[in-house]
C-alpha cells in the first residue's frame, strides 16, 4: 500500500503559485494544516462531504462537527441576520468564535441549524479565502483527545501522511479562541479563551 506523503511549506517563503497550488487542493478536497492567528489548525474547503476528511485525520468520530473560518462577508451568508451576529461582526477579525443560528445556506455546511464561524486576524488565510472562493473547515492541531500541537517539529511528526499539505511557521503558543454561544439568551462562554474584561463588557456578557 501506498503512503500518502504529505507535501510541506514554509509560510514566509509561499509564492502566489504556491497559495494557487493550496487554494486548488483544497478545493479537491484535500486537508490542509496551516497556521492561523491562533493556533495551528487543521483545514478542509466547506464543502459538507470534505468534513470526513478533515476528522479521519486527526482520528475524531466522523459526524464531529468543526467551526468554520471565514470572510465577514461569508459570515453574512452563513449566519442568520441578528444583533448577535452584529456583534461578531464588530469584534472580528480576531480570536471569537461566534455560535450563531445558521441561514439556511450555512445549515448545508454544519449540518446542524446552528453554526460556529470565526473571522480570522490573517493575511494569508485571506488570500487562500479569496483564491477558493468559499470558507474552511477548521479544527486544532491535535489527534483526538490528546493536547494541541504547538511544536513545529511535532507538527511535522505527527501529520506528515495525515494531512495533505502541511504550512510551517515556526513554534505557536497555544492562544485559542474564545467560543460563546450567542444562541442562547443570554450568550454563554463557552472557553474564554483571550478574552479580556473589555470584551466581556463589550459583549454584554
Amino acid at each position: 500500500m501506498t503512503m500518502k506523503k504529505t507535501k510541506i511549506f514554509s509560510l514566509n517563503s509561499l509564492t502566489q503559485k504556491d497559495k494557487k497550488y493550496i487554494s486548488d487542493a483544497l478545493l479537491s478536497g484535500k486537508t490542509v494544516l496551516l497556521p492561523t492567528d491562533t493556533v495551528y489548525g487543521l483545514t478542509a474547503f466547506a464543502k459538507r462531504e470534505f468534513l470526513p476528511f478533515l476528522n479521519a485525520a486527526k482520528n475524531n468520530p466522523q459526524d464531529k462537527p468543526a467551526q468554520i473560518l471565514c470572510s465577514k462577508n461569508t459570515a453574512k451568508i452563513l449566519a442568520e441576520p441578528s444583533p448577535a451576529l452584529n456583534t461578531a461582526l464588530k469584534i472580528w477579525p480576531g480570536a471569537l468564535t461566534a455560535i450563531l443560528r445558521a441561514s439556511q445556506a450555512g445549515k448545508v455546511l454544519s449540518g446542524i441549524d446552528t453554526i460556529g464561524l470565526r473571522v480570522p486576524s490573517s493575511k494569508f488565510l485571506e488570500e487562500i479565502f479569496n483564491l477558493c472562493g468559499g470558507a474552511l473547515y477548521a479544527s486544532s492541531a491535535n489527534i483526538h483527545n490528546l493536547p494541541t500541537l504547538e511544536n513545529q517539529t511535532d507538527i511535522i511528526n505527527v501529520f506528515d501522511g495525515k494531512a495533505d499539505i502541511i504550512v510551517i511557521n515556526g513554534d505557536l503558543k497555544s492562544r485559542p479562541s474564545a467560543i460563546i454561544d450567542f444562541t442562547l439568551n443570554p450568550p454563554k462562554v463557552i472557553r474564554y479563551g483571550t478574552l479580556t474584561e473589555k470584551d466581556l463588557k463589550f459583549l454584554e456578557l
